[in-house]
Protein backbone atom coordinates (compact mmCIF):
# COMPACT_ATOMS: atom_id res chain seq x y z
CA UNK A 1 0.00 0.00 0.00
CA UNK A 2 2.89 2.67 0.77
CA UNK A 3 4.03 1.77 -2.68
CA UNK A 4 0.90 3.56 -4.16
CA UNK A 5 1.08 6.64 -1.69
CA UNK A 6 -1.09 5.35 1.13
CA UNK A 7 0.90 6.97 4.23
CA UNK A 8 -1.69 6.88 7.05
CA UNK A 9 0.64 4.07 9.12
CA UNK A 10 2.84 6.74 9.39
CA UNK A 11 0.84 9.82 9.59
CA UNK A 12 1.95 10.51 13.45
CA UNK A 13 5.92 10.49 12.27
CA UNK A 14 5.13 12.60 9.41
CA UNK A 15 3.54 15.18 10.93
CA UNK A 16 5.75 15.17 13.99
CA UNK A 17 3.53 14.56 16.67
CA UNK A 18 6.49 13.10 18.68
CA UNK A 19 8.29 16.51 18.37
CA UNK A 20 5.33 18.58 19.48
CA UNK A 21 4.64 16.03 22.84
CA UNK A 22 8.11 16.81 23.78
CA UNK A 23 8.07 20.42 23.04
CA UNK A 24 4.85 20.14 25.48
CA UNK A 25 6.17 17.64 28.40
CA UNK A 26 9.38 20.30 28.09
CA UNK A 27 7.14 23.52 28.56
CA UNK A 28 4.79 21.73 31.31
CA UNK A 29 7.60 20.58 32.60
CA UNK A 30 6.22 17.04 32.57
CA UNK A 31 2.80 17.59 33.46
CA UNK A 32 0.86 17.83 29.91
CA UNK A 33 -2.28 15.80 30.15
CA UNK A 34 -2.89 16.41 25.80
CA UNK A 35 -0.34 14.37 24.39
CA UNK A 36 -0.48 12.96 21.12
CA UNK A 37 1.38 10.08 21.73
CA UNK A 38 1.48 9.08 25.39
CA UNK A 39 -0.59 5.73 26.25
CA UNK A 40 -1.18 5.57 22.31
CA UNK A 41 -0.89 2.35 20.30
CA UNK A 42 1.90 4.31 18.11
CA UNK A 43 4.07 5.13 21.18
CA UNK A 44 6.78 2.46 21.28
CA UNK A 45 7.01 2.73 17.37
CA UNK A 46 8.38 6.32 17.42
Amino acid sequence: MEDDGYSATRHQREVGAGYFDQVATVISGGTASTLALKGSTEEEQF
